[in-house]
């Protein structure tokens, strides 16, 4: 029995139409569980917050009610923390839906496309689009830097530049000469963190010899610029694909740069091991930590740097967690199978 190739082209669309429209379904069910969980937890927090003071109220005021206060307080803090994860359980399965609904309706648009005229393939529009954005994002990340460092050190310079040509003017030469000294300084400074900076753009030690050499590179050098005190220890490791190192060199990077700005000198340990065909990867400070939760809730979001720290994780399989508590410290933890 022939079947002529448009009638099984046909019946493929068909499938593939009946497969997105349950996806969808299923993905709506979950977006209005999540906006039923957005609204849950903005009640909750408003009720915490009243029941945060008169918990502290109560306590610093010795009355009765304080157990009452405490144990209502905790009580709210187990609800919220238990619907927080739900939805980024629940936020983390719509984009995986999301991401499949995309490749269905891709593979979709290819079996539309015929004879002359064709649309471009969409897997190869998918991929030029994420090159776009991911360019996109790195050069807004690079234009942050660059800001915070290298521009700042030039700003400050110029600024000890007008202000030696004011003293010299006014022939105020002992002055004159201990400004061109910290300007000196600043700037022997500035330059060093631009040969930083451009040696951070592209790790070349990552691709010739690996992770680890890159890493023990990598530390070292935060050693002597920023923090002795921190450790770095790891079990051999194999080659891994050089995306996967790439990430997790970045996630390092990234942790660390937090550690310089929030931990405030404390010990940092940075701990590379191998369990049971899993990769773990752990940056631990000892710094004064933070409360997540308090932190996204003031600013509706979580950080910039978690946030590229963890979506990078999710893109080679990993899983991503943040561990942290007002007074002991912080922990960035990265699980990777290793297939």
């Amino acid at each position: 029995m022939n079947v002529e190739p448009s009638e099984l082209l046909e019946a493929a669309q068909s499938i593939v139409a009946e497969q997105l429209s349950q996806l969808r379904t299923i993905a709506e069910s979950a977006q209005q569980r999540q906006a039923s969980i957005k609204v849950e937890l903005r009640q909750i927090e408003r009720v915490l917050d009243e029941a945060v003071l008169q918990s502290r109220f109560a306590a610093e005021h010795g009355l009765p009610t304080a157990a009452e206060f405490a144990a209502r307080e905790q009580t709210l803090r187990t609800s919220y923390d238990k619907l927080a994860q739900e939805a980024q359980k629940l936020q983390r399965a719509l984009r995986q839906l999301d991401q499949l609904t995309r490749q269905i309706d891709m593979s979709s648009a290819t079996l539309r496309g015929s004879g002359e005229g064709e649309p471009a393939d969409p897997w190869v529009q998918a991929l030029r689009s994420q090159v776009i954005t991911g360019r996109e994002e790195e050069r807004a990340r690079l234009a942050r830097e660059v800001h915070d460092g290298p521009a700042q050190v030039l700003a400050n310079t110029l600024m000890g530049l007008e202000q030696s040509r004011t003293l010299l003017r006014e022939q105020r030469i002992d002055h004159l000469t201990l400004l061109l000294d910290r300007l000196s300084g600043a700037t022997r400074e500035g330059l060093h963190e631009i040969r930083q900076f451009i040696a951070n753009l592209r790790p070349g030690q990552l691709a010739e010899q690996g992770l680890t050499a890159a890493l023990h590179d990598y530390i070292r050098r935060y050693r002597d610029t920023r923090n002795p005190g921190i450790t770095f220890e790891t079990d051999t490791l194999p080659r891994l694909a050089p995306e996967v190192e790439i990430v997790l060199y970045r996630t390092v990077q990234e942790a660390l740069q937090n550690a310089h700005k929030h931990a405030r000198g404390a010990a940092v340990h940075v701990i590379l091991a191998v369990r049971q065909q899993q990769l773990f990867l752990t940056i631990r400070d000892e710094g004064p930590g933070f409360n997540p939760r308090d932190v996204a809730r003031r600013a509706g979001r979580e950080s910039w740097g978690l946030t590229s720290m963890r979506e990078r994780a999710d893109l080679i399989g990993a899983r991503f967690v943040v561990t942290s508590h007002p007074g002991h410290g912080t922990e960035v933890a990265v699980t990777l199978p290793l297939r």
